[in-house]
């Protein structure tokens, strides 16, 4: 799936909606999109799982599988990594 920017903000405005102090960026390259979090806060995420429940249930309503990196903090639909 391509994501476009209507969709990161979108899911941008429902996470300032639970205000969850974070917002979502999109990086498009070669080997495809990935997205990453920036805290918007100096002390660290507020509360980095309900952060990823609200991306897991934005991008399901899409019909779309994410996986997440190691620290969380960085994701990408899982179709990226398929070979065509």
């Amino acid at each position: 799936m391509i994501l476009a920017w209507d969709d990161i903000k979108e899911l941008n405005d429902r996470i300032e909606a639970k205000d969850l102090a974070c917002k979502v960026h999109l990086s498009d390259a070669c080997s495809g999109q990935s997205m990453w979090l920036e805290d918007l806060t100096d002390s660290g995420f507020k509360d980095l799982e309900a952060i990823h429940q609200l991306i897991k249930a934005f991008f399901a309503e899409k019909k779309v599988e994410i996986d997440f990196s190691w620290d969380k903090k960085c994701f990408w639909t899982k179709d990226r990594l398929k070979k065509s």
